[in-house]
């Protein structure tokens, strides 16, 4: 059972103790007591305290004083150990998003940080002209180094606040048309013509085709017509098996012919003069230009893949087992909607109501006799708003019925 008491202090004045200060709390985990303030001078609100205190020890969660001396630098440490454990190769884009985040946070301890602190952050770095993206990234670093630091034992991080959530407009919408992709894999040199193909029929990342830790030939079975990926390739860690057919494989087929005859001991398969390369920009760059599609990324390709696998008929399940994606929200994000799609949606919708709409077995002159003897037994309709009854003619084909107004 826990106390609480007030510490005390001799008085100049008169030489007695005098309780000043908060309310001070004692609790007991395991056995072992705890003495902490807590920061309240009034004490139903220190009882308060208390109570979630014991309340914490019971479930196990008991906040130590580490919760309370944390301060901001000391949860970077843990963001790096666990990028590190996690074999994640994005540190140098966290340290850029330490490095603005210091400017608020450093030196301040954990628990005042708020949300009214954080949305401060948030207008200052639109003042400074970020965008809506990279300072939700900054504050993604943070909250990752909150939720780190409560999950420590003992925890350093005692409540997570809310952070705030910037909009974001900045999804790319670019992809090939596939006489587009022709005409550019037919400007680019051969080195960038075999990346182009993969990413294209594919949907793989480009560092999962170039590089010294892409796509080796040791990958391609050429008989089978398959591409296997191992774990330590892929971004979510996990192997893929792409199967290949038609253009793809013709061209697999021939590069490995020319590898074969000219680089025989090369294991890339995509590869300059026989060595690994780990950018083309400017060679890409300049085959865009060429064939006027300025602006356009190798990136474009992988949306590309992605969404012709869905177009051809590809379930989702097994378009993100080929394409890598885990989530769907990120898949739905490159399953993008071209204008032929929506032509294509109009055709369809156009040929459901043709299949809908009703013909009759008759011809136009026995039609013309059906409407003649329907003005002859015209039906009764009860008058909306006065209770009366009044007659009319036929009602016409396009669904309008010609009424006359009734005066006021």
């Amino acid at each position: 059972m826990g106390m609480l008491y007030r510490r005390k202090k001799k008085d100049p004045t008169t030489g007695k103790l005098v309780a000043t200060g908060p309310w001070w709390m004692k609790y007991y985990d395991n056995g072992r007591p705890f003495y902490q303030s807590t920061g309240k001078t009034k004490k139903r609100e220190a009882i308060k305290v208390l109570q979630r205190a014991e309340g914490k020890v019971l479930d196990g969660q008991r906040e130590g004083p580490a919760v309370h001396r944390t301060r901001f630098e000391d949860l970077i440490e843990g963001l790096k150990r666990d990028y590190e454990l996690k074999g994640r190769t994005t540190w140098t884009r966290r340290v850029q998003h330490i490095a603005h985040l210091k400017t608020v946070f450093g030196g301040v301890r954990v628990k005042a940080i708020r949300t009214e602190r954080l949305e401060g952050y948030v207008s200052k770095r639109l003042k400074e002209g970020a965008s809506h993206a990279t300072i939700n990234r900054e504050l993604d670093c943070l909250h990752r180094m909150l939720v780190l630091g409560a999950q420590h034992t003992p925890p350093k991080v005692g409540r997570i606040p809310h952070f705030p959530k910037l909009a974001e407009d900045n999804v790319r919408e670019g992809f090939f048309e596939h006489e587009e992709f022709l005409a550019l894999r037919g400007a680019v040199q051969d080195h960038i013509t075999i990346a182009m193909t993969v990413a294209y029929y594919t949907g793989m990342r480009k560092r999962e085709i170039i590089s010294t830790k892409g796509l080796r030939w040791d990958q391609v079975n050429l008989v089978e017509g398959s591409i296997r990926l191992s774990s330590k390739q892929t971004k979510n860690k996990e192997p893929r098996v792409i199967y290949m057919a038609g253009d793809f494989l013709l061209v697999m087929m021939k590069a490995r012919e020319l590898r074969d005859r000219q680089y025989p001991y090369c294991p890339y398969v995509c590869h300059l003069k026989g060595k690994p390369f780990h950018d083309f920009q400017h060679g890409w760059n300049a085959a865009c230009d060429r064939v006027g599609l300025e602006g356009r990324t190798f990136h474009d390709l992988r949306r590309t893949g992605i969404r012709n696998l869905v177009r051809a008929g590809v379930s989702d399940t097994v378009t993100m087992r080929i394409s890598g994606h885990k989530t769907r929200s990120v898949f739905d994000r490159y399953n993008i909607t071209s204008e032929e799609d929506l032509k294509e949606a109009a055709k369809l919708q156009n040929e459901y109501f043709q299949r809908k709409m009703v013909t009759f077995p008759v011809t136009p002159a026995q039609y013309a006799e059906m409407l003649e003897s329907d003005r002859d037994s015209q039906p009764v309709e009860i008058y909306g708003g006065g209770g009366g009854i009044r007659t009319h003619g036929p009602l016409r084909d396009s669904g309008f019925q010609d009424r006359p107004i009734r005066p006021l």
